[in-house]
């Protein structure tokens, strides 16, 4: 029972965050308009408050690619992230890097090429962004990998309609 209590604790956690996330925009938004009008900001605390949304020992023990995803999940309503913020939210969900060998300047780095080659969990955006593959258009998708192993050489154009190379007639 309590853990479906947890679950629906943490899905309202999710919801408030998007809601509060909303309300910044909103007083964001307010606060451009009196400036243009020649106002002073109505609204000095436009951030949100993200502390909190991640328990301190959320991510400890688990792996990167698993912690990387929660995260991620946890978030899910404001989209996709850059690797920075995955690193700082596994850090705040008390991700153990030691246990990696991972140095502390080396985290980002290698944080976004583990989610880069993952493509079974993770899906890297244009932008550079990362998000759940599971969030995004399968067919979109398989168009974006396709111009990509293209562009990288690595995908065989067909052959050009006529003999074929090992049959052409010598001049």
């Amino acid at each position: 029972m309590s853990e479906r209590l947890t679950a629906a604790i943490e899905e309202l956690e999710e919801h408030l965050a998007t809601q509060l996330s909303d309300v910044a925009d909103t007083k964001k938004m307010i606060n451009q308009l009196r400036r243009r009008m020649g106002l002073d900001p109505m609204y000095s605390d436009t951030t949100v408050e993200t502390s909190g949304s991640v328990r301190p020992d959320q991510f400890y023990g688990k792996g990167v690619a698993t912690a990387a995803a929660e995260y991620l999940e946890r978030r899910r309503g404001r989209g996709a992230c850059t690797a920075d913020e995955i690193l700082s939210g596994l850090i705040e969900g008390g991700f153990d890097f030691d246990a990696l060998d991972w140095k502390e300047k080396d985290r980002l780095r290698l944080l976004a090429s583990s989610l880069a080659k993952n493509t079974a969990k993770f899906h890297r955006l244009p932008n550079g962004t990362f998000g759940l593959l599971e969030w995004y258009d399968q067919a979109v998708i398989k168009r974006a990998s396709k111009q990509d192993r293209k562009q990288n050489g690595t995908v065989e154009e067909p052959e050009p309609a006529g003999e074929p190379e090992g049959e052409k007639a010598s001049a």
